[in-house]
């Protein structure tokens, strides 16, 4: 198999070269337009987070601190794998909130300070396997001649070239992530992931629209009472909300609002790896056009809200928010834009709503339903990677949310 590692990146062609056994070889870059081509002739035709559309808007509007790199895998000088990685350097301390869960007794409290201080040493320049701005598994892509367990061990070769090429430039990764996967995706056999600590966070939301649904009053009918009737409280709270729809020019207009409604949420979550650049949602909606929707809400002629979803094909993506908090209350916002998600979902005849991660529970009650995706995590240091387990039971949240069953055949 070999690992070649030619025109590494577009400023830095041929960096480095070696070989083990001839079959396959890997070509780095940090440009999709460099590799645009080949990677548009392996990356699925039904997923727009792997198209070069959506990654060359990423590229040119990056979240806060994040770098991309695109690896082509070829064999007898055809592709016939992608991998899509990000660089980033994280803050432990300025990216997590709220350390691990709440102390529950004398011990966790008398512990609590040295968990801090842990969290506060935690800086590491980070290899990420996949996409931070999304769940799932966009990390790589493989032709079916390339089994499930040499997608793995070419992803961690391809992982180590660019460690090599980093430090290279005096960037040290110390921490090396590969995510988003579902049990049935994970790796089934060999050596080459071992020293990975395999971990779950919190589970991705779908729904699966009924056939039988074919409006928003199907979907209600098939509720329990009480969820049925907490659906038609939410929408009377919300009555006087004004939904107004935004094109690219619009989303432009009013981008100062809406990057503060943005902050608003993004600032509250228990870990964010990141800031979307501030001219992310206009110049989204400018590369995926009608597969995008920008829905605004408005109370007495101010902005208090919005959501953005994405159709991928026959999926529809539940991506960015921002509201007030204050008229999140009083209107109950999120709860009706999950709910508008769903009417959505129905008006473009999709057959799933993935809801992502997050507020878990709320989206339990409205038909989603939780599956674990694992990731995978690395310290480039043999004996600091030991400690990974550990310092995950510091910072990850415990679950704290009870998954309801809304529907009457449930």
């Amino acid at each position: 198999m070999t690992i070649l590692t030619k025109s590494f990146c577009k400023k830095h062609p041929q960096i480095v070269s070696n070989s083990l056994d001839g079959k396959y070889s890997i070509e780095l870059y940090d440009a999709i337009n460099d590799v645009e081509e080949a990677w548009s002739s392996v990356a699925s035709v039904h997923d727009l987070f792997f198209s070069p559309d959506f990654l060359r808007c990423i590229e040119k509007f990056p979240a806060s601190g994040i770098t991309p790199y695109y690896g082509i895998v070829k064999e007898k000088n055809v592709a016939v794998g992608i991998i899509y990685f990000q660089s980033k350097y994280v803050r432990l301390k300025d990216n997590l909130r709220k350390p691990g869960s709440e102390p529950k007794n004398t011990l966790e409290k008398l512990t609590e300070p040295f968990r801090h201080a842990v969290v506060g040493t935690l800086n590491f320049h980070t290899i990420i396997c996949g996409n931070l701005l999304l769940t799932g598994k966009y990390g790589f892509y493989f032709k079916d001649s390339v089994t499930r367990d040499e997608q793995f061990y070419l992803v961690i070769k391809a992982t180590d070239k660019l460690s090599a090429f980093l430090k290279k430039q005096d960037i040290k990764p110390g921490l090396i992530l590969i995510k988003d996967f579902f049990t049935e995706d994970t790796p089934l056999s060999g050596e080459y992931h071992q020293g990975f600590t395999k971990f779950t966070v919190q589970p991705k939301m779908l729904l699966e629209l009924k056939p039988e649904w074919k409006t928003f009053d199907d979907y209600l009918d098939d509720m329990k009472s009480k969820y049925r009737v907490r659906a038609r409280k939410a929408q009377q709270k919300a009555s006087d909300i004004t939904k107004v729809v935004f094109n690219e020019e619009e989303i432009a207009n009013h981008r100062d609002t809406i990057n503060a409604l943005y902050k608003n949420i993004s600032d509250q979550a228990d870990f964010n790896a990141f800031v979307l650049h501030e001219n992310y949602f206009e110049n989204l909606k400018a590369t995926l056009g009608k597969n995008m929707t920008f829905t605004t809400y408005w109370r007495n002629n101010k902005m208090v809200a919005f959501f953005t979803s994405i159709k991928n094909f026959d999926i529809l993506d539940a991506h960015f928010l921002g509201y007030d908090p204050s008229e999140n209350v009083e209107c109950q916002l999120y709860l009706n834009m999950l709910y508008d998600l769903i009417k959505e979902g129905l008006d473009k005849k999709v057959a799933r709503i993935d809801m992502s991660r997050t507020a878990v529970e709320i989206k339990s009650t409205v038909g989603a339903v939780p599956h674990d995706m694992y990731l995978y995590l690395k310290h480039t240091n043999t004996f600091l990677n030991k400690s990974v387990e550990t310092v995950l039971s510091f910072v990850k949240p415990e679950a704290d949310y009870v998954i309801r069953s809304p529907f009457r055949d449930e």
